[in-house]
């Protein structure tokens, strides 16, 4: 995994091809490999070095989760903000 750079939301990453997909990966997420999108939040989930992460695709219009290890984050891209979904500012109405 390439070193993490300080912020993450409003990133743009795109999702890395590999040999070994993760067990969890669906047929959604297979869509979606290979493709870029935005980073709309980071998850605290088990590991501090590998955190769950919400990638927005289609104008944030399709949310997927990725762990960080399977991103290219492009650190040289300008952040964007990315949409919020509801009144809460989450996915959900």
């Amino acid at each position: 995994m390439e070193r993490r750079p300080g912020v993450l939301v409003g990133r743009t990453a795109t999702v890395a091809r590999s040999d070994q997909e993760p067990p969890y990966y669906t047929a959604l997420h297979r869509t979606f490999v290979g493709r870029t999108g935005c980073v709309h939040a980071v998850v605290p989930s088990g590991t501090r070095d590998n955190p769950l992460i919400k990638m927005g695709f289609d104008g944030g219009t399709r949310i997927i989760f990725y762990h960080l290890s399977e991103l290219k984050i492009d650190s040289e891209a300008p952040l964007v903000s990315p949409p919020k979904h509801g009144r809460r500012g989450s996915h959900l109405p």
